[in-house]
């Protein structure tokens, strides 16, 4: 039984996942991959799936009561996550405020309908394919698969989370860092040691640079994840603002070093061309 459902939760997380990727995609004509963890899955669908597999199955004759609890008991669990994730890491990893109907940005009408309709699909139509597929699997691999999908997810979540705390703490050492630096920048100034006050300045930037890197490539993927992440912690939102602009330059440099390479390759090829003739 539970590998059943650890099974189940594994592949609707995966579906959610792939829906999420599409659904953010198409929009901006670019692949946007999804989600808090490195993995091709979402655990909040896969969560969502099973809440609407376990209690709503003795309503299956009532499409639109399976409907309207779908709709309302995946709102309560996005809200749930939202605030979950924002007392652990201080932020919003989605922001509906811009919406017309939300409630304090952590869930929309839009996307609780999306919800109420996905909730549908996985009763009627979903959940007897993903039954007998897992039903096709020997007792001794569904339970090797089930203990391996327990494993992968926890290890990614673990990780993740390690990810995230380690940004909170650098970014925490570099405001510390600024703040004591800028105290002793000033009582060197006030001493008259300018050259002194400007060479501790130009050597906590630096040391200020090396953070950022790393800041950078903790949190490169979930603000790529999460393109409305946010916070209300002042400081980190705009830590976020410049994750954001390092995002842009980044795909700005890469598309001018393909522009710089076909120009290469083009005049390459013309030279080759007049070699030739």
């Amino acid at each position: 039984m539970f590998d059943t459902l650890i099974l189940s939760f594994f592949i609707y997380s995966v579906l959610g996942y792939f829906s999420e990727v599409i659904y953010c995609s198409v929009p901006q004509k670019r692949f946007v991959n999804r989600g808090f963890l490195y993995g091709p899955y979402l655990p909040i669908y896969g969560f969502g799936s099973l809440i609407v597999i376990i209690l709503l199955d003795p309503f299956r004759d009532y499409p639109a009561v399976v409907f309207i609890l779908a709709f309302l008991l995946t709102s309560c669990l996005e809200y749930f996550t939202s605030w979950l994730l924002e007392k652990l890491f201080s932020i919003k990893l989605w922001d509906y405020s811009k919406h017309r109907v939300n409630i304090n940005g952590r869930v929309c009408l839009l996307n609780s309908t999306l919800f109420g309709i996905m909730g549908l699909v996985a009763e009627y139509l979903v959940q007897p394919f993903v039954e007998d597929l897992i039903a096709l699997l020997p007792i001794d691999i569904k339970h090797f698969a089930a203990i391996l999908t327990v494993a992968v997810v926890a290890s990614d979540t673990a990780l993740s989370v390690a990810k995230m705390k380690a940004f909170k703490d650098t970014l925490a050492r570099i405001r510390a860092l600024r703040s004591e630096a800028e105290e002793r920048i000033n009582v060197l100034r006030g001493e008259g040691k300018a050259e002194l006050a400007e060479e501790l300045r130009l050597r906590i930037e630096a040391t200020v640079d090396k953070y950022k890197d790393g800041i950078r490539k903790t949190a490169h993927h979930i603000v790529l994840s999460n393109p409305s992440i946010t916070s209300r912690n002042k400081a980190l939102e705009e830590q976020l603002d410049i994750l954001r602009s390092w995002s842009k330059e980044r795909k700005a440099l890469k598309k001018k070093y393909k522009e710089d390479l076909d120009a290469v390759n083009k005049s390459h090829i013309d030279a080759m061309r007049k070699s030739g003739r």
